[in-house]
């Protein structure tokens, strides 16, 4: 029943994990697109070469790498939100083909997801803790039976 409760607590780790990379995802792209901004407003070479420029502009070369560099980041964060969205299936799965009661979901949510303290979910359910222990005991058995 140990690993069961470790799959459980890490699943809120993962939303956690979840909910940072998404802010990063939103600002490399504010990053990313600012660059492409300032690219579209910059004169093309074409116009550079027609009033005697050079032929090749090293900044344009370097703007276009960071703007590679963006991309490749935004690539690999996206990859990293896959694989932990797959791990918080895999752990939904598991709850909802334990067959538990809705008074067992209910004290799975409040103290994996939550983080509730026992005493917290008795408060809320109305529960004497013995209660709420033979509570968690019923679910997690279910959850590793079905496994």
């Amino acid at each position: 029943m140990q690993d069961i409760e470790k799959k459980l607590y890490r699943s809120a780790e993962y939303q956690r994990r979840i909910k940072e990379l998404q802010q990063q995802i939103d600002e490399v792209l504010q990053q990313h697109n600012a660059l492409l901004d300032g690219m579209l407003k910059a004169p093309s070479l074409d116009d550079v070469r027609i009033q005697g420029g050079f032929t090749s502009d090293p900044v344009y070369s370097a703007v276009q790498k960071m703007i590679d560099v963006y991309g490749a980041r935004i690539e690999a964060i996206k990859n990293e939100i896959s694989n932990l969205f797959y791990l918080v299936d895999d752990i939904m799965r598991m709850i909802n083909e334990a067959g538990l009661t809705e008074k067992e979901r209910e004290y799975i949510q409040y103290r994996y997801f939550e983080g509730l303290r026992v005493s917290q979910i008795a408060a809320r359910m109305d529960y004497s803790e013995k209660q709420v222990w033979r509570l968690k005991q019923s679910a997690l058995k279910k959850m590793k039976h079905d496994r």
